[in-house]
């Protein structure tokens, strides 16, 4: 059996899911986006593809000025999903991230056609890259919801975004699950 990660507000809950266990903590090096099963993203402009062979590459940011298209054939035909795309490297505080898009319930079906950001219920609209004066991490979280529909509150910002406190702050009417995919790259 599969193990999942899920924040959940009491500490080391295990939480059986049909597929796995979501625990409360996520170790700090598996926040990177290539440590989960790979996501696939595609820009619909240039026809690029950052899939698990060139994850964590560095990339032009121009690469999506525009939503990329997700793909994921490990979905759960019963579950539906949310999606988070933050920068590692975009905040000023150590545990804080940069928020650039937030898609919740997104059918399941959706990700083996590809999803769009038509699909789901955007929480936060897509902020695209932009280019700093260092490199920057930039990563696609898919995470499981736990118990179906589920309507997140936006965010107070996209700067100083605590992923784990925002999803601490849905449970358990949003609990999320994992995440139980992931895609990154540089820029």
């Amino acid at each position: 059996m599969e193990r999942f990660y899920c924040f959940l507000p009491a500490l080391m809950v295990l939480v059986p899911t049909v597929r796995g266990y979501c625990t409360t903590t996520i170790p700090v090096n598996l926040l990177e986006g290539c440590a989960f099963r790979p996501l696939m993203a595609m820009s619909e402009q240039s026809g690029w593809v950052l899939s698990k062979e060139n994850c964590g590459e560095s990339i032009a940011v121009e690469v999506f000025e525009v939503p990329p298209v997700l793909f994921f054939d490990f979905t759960d035909p019963e579950k539906l999903y949310t999606l988070i795309m933050v920068d590692m490297d975009g905040a000023s505080t150590e545990d804080r991230l940069y928020l650039h898009w937030i898609v919740a319930n997104v059918p399941a079906s959706t990700f083996t056609q590809g999803m769009t950001y038509m699909d789901g219920d955007t929480v936060m609209d897509f902020l695209a890259p932009t280019s700093g004066h260092y490199e920057h991490r930039y990563e696609f979280y898919l995470y499981e919801q736990v118990y179906g529909t589920s309507y997140p509150p936006m965010p107070n910002s996209r700067e100083e975004f605590d992923l784990a406190g925002w999803i601490n702050s849905i449970y358990p009417e949003g609990a999320l699950c994992g995440p139980v995919a992931s895609i990154g790259f540089n820029s």
